[in-house]
This record gives C-alpha cells, sequence and structure tokens, in this order.
C-alpha cells in the first residue's frame, strides 16, 4: 500500500490508480455501490495469492470467485461471507477492478521491468501475461498464466487496440511511476504489474521491488538483451 500511496499522490499519476481503499465494512459497500467489480486483496502478498473477485450480477446477487470456486450471495452477504475467507492475521485493500482487455477471451495485464543505470529509469523488458481461463480471477504466472510477447498480442487482441499508443503509454506511465517511488524508496530495479482495460486505457495495479524475470529471454530476445545490458552497467557501476 505504501507504494501504492506513494503514486495515488501524485496529482498527475493519481489518475493511473484505480480506486483503492483499506478493506473493512464500510468500504467494500461504498466500492459494491460505485462499480460493478471489485476485488480484496492483501496489503503484503505474492504471486496472486489470497486475492478475492466480486461481480455484481444483473440480477442484483453478487459472484464471489476466489482461487478455483465461485458462489452466489445476496448483497447483505457479500461482507460476512467474505470475512470467512480472509486470514485474519492480515490487512486488505479493496480496489476498484478493471475491465481487462482480453486475448483468445482471456483477460492479460502487463509486466514492466525497468532498471536505473546511469541513474536513468529505463524500462527494459515487457510482455503480457494472459490468464489460463476466461473466468480466472488473477494473470500471475504461478496461478497458471503464461508469458506473450507483448508487441505480437496487442495485434490480436479481442478489442481494437491502438499498439503503438498503447506501448507508448506504458512506457511513459511506467517511467513516471518509478520515478516517483525510485525518490522515496532506494530501488535500482522495479517490476510493474499495469493493466490496458477494453478501451485502451493503462492503469496502474501494483509494484515488485523483486520481479521475477525467469523466462522473459524466450519471449523478447531483443529486449531481454536491453534488461541484461542495463544489468551490467549497474552491476560493473
Amino acid at each position: 500500500m505504501k507504494k501504492g500511496l506513494a503514486v495515488m499522490d501524485d496529482p498527475i499519476m493519481k489518475h493511473y490508480v484505480p480506486d483503492t481503499e483499506w478493506f473493512d465494512q464500510s468500504s467494500l459497500e461504498k466500492m459494491l455501490r460505485t462499480y460493478d467489480l471489485v476485488y480484496i486483496k492483501p496489503d503484503v502478498g505474492r504471486q496472486g495469492n489470497g486475492i478475492i473477485r466480486v461481480k455484481r450480477l444483473k440480477a442484483g446477487d453478487y459472484k464471489i470467485s476466489y482461487k478455483h470456486s465461485s458462489h452466489l450471495c445476496s448483497r447483505d452477504k457479500v461482507y460476512s461471507t467474505i470475512k470467512e475467507i480472509l486470514d485474519p492475521d492480515k490487512e486488505y485493500l479493496v480496489q476498484r477492478g478493471i475491465d481487462l482487455a482480453t486475448y483468445r477471451r482471456r483477460p492479460f495485464d502487463v509486466r514492466v521491468v525497468l532498471q536505473k543505470p546511469r541513474d536513468r529509469w529505463r524500462a527494459t523488458l515487457m510482455c503480457a501475461k494472459v490468464a489460463p481461463q476466461r473466468s480466472s480471477v488473477v494473470t500471475n504466472v504461478s496461478k497458471g498464466a503464461k508469458d506473450y510477447n507483448l508487441y505480437r498480442l496487442l495485434n490480436r487482441t479481442d478489442q481494437p487496440l491502438r499498439r503503438s499508443e498503447i506501448i507508448r503509454d506504458l512506457i511513459d506511465a511506467s517511467q513516471q511511476i518509478a520515478q516517483i517511488l525510485g525518490s522515496r524508496f532506494p530501488l535500482e530495479i522495479l517490476g510493474l504489474d499495469m493493466a490496458i482495460d477494453k478501451r485502451g486505457n493503462i492503469w496502474f495495479i501494483e509494484a515488485n521491488t523483486k520481479p521475477d524475470c525467469k523466462g522473459l529471454e524466450k519471449i523478447d530476445r531483443k529486449l531481454y538483451r536491453k534488461y541484461l545490458r542495463a544489468k551490467k552497467i549497474m552491476r560493473d557501476g
């Protein structure tokens, strides 16, 4: 949450952050009045663990999805149902859900890895993470998602997206976010989870200070060489 707050405090970049609050009954009910889709996620978590999706259905009921199961409940039962799932020793956030763009009807988001050779943030790796199923709650590779070459995938999405504009916006937003976080935390590498909605808008989801770049050399060899060059410069000082 600290990194998210740093971005939300910026008058320009705050517009890239989905509405986010600490989870309690009041904030959940407020979100459900405002949005058709919300997520509840641990404040400190990895690999998509512990994330719950709540979707409002046309009939007025709500569909709560967690791991590989879903069930329906009325609005007055949503909070109590979620509380039964949550770890009482953890703090949680409630966040507006983004209607993610899809590839072959499966949602995807984007991982952008930035490094800081010679004191300047550079986006050196980018890939798309495509969920294994249409109904998947998260797009983490650890939960079955697959990495794809982002440039190629953006030409084949289910929605008509302008690839060049999206790539430009992704890089620009990611570099500005890295500058904000780098001014507050001692960082030299950063992994940003970014989202693209069905209209082509860019969103910042979360930051990872220890991004896993394993396997990405097979996704985009040109970008991976750029990543290795930056890594060498940073190592050699």
